[in-house]
């Protein structure tokens, strides 16, 4: 298994609010209700975080929002962003809401869950 987490900025002149709805009512949905995507996907996670909202001590890494996107291996990931309707769907969407140059992208393999 392969959690792929994803950290974002908002688009300039958006609020973090505008934000936040476009990316839970429309870009999940994006997400979820395409049969050529959804098909790749274990678990989809979203996790709005606001930029001011820190821990005492502790600098704020300054993202509207981080995403878990669970898939099966490397190669089914690579599948989904390769998909035809990813393309047309998925990535013109990203353009509308977030700060493209700013988005970063981390794989983690095998991830554990402690309980």
């Amino acid at each position: 298994m392969i959690c792929v987490l994803g950290f974002y900025k908002r688009k300039p002149g958006l609020t973090h609010e505008e934000f936040c709805s476009h990316w839970k009512n429309v870009h999940a949905k994006l997400a979820m209700e395409t049969p050529e995507i959804a098909k790749y996907i274990r678990k989809y996670v979203q996790h709005r975080l606001h930029p001011t909202d820190v821990f005492p001590g502790v600098e704020s890494a300054g993202y509207d929002g981080m995403s878990e996107v669970w898939v099966d291996t490397i190669d089914d990931f690579r599948a989904m962003a390769m998909e035809p309707k990813f393309q047309e769907l998925m990535a013109p969407d990203e353009e509308k809401f977030i700060d493209l140059a700013a988005k970063r992208i981390m794989m983690v393999d095998d991830p554990q869950i402690i309980r």
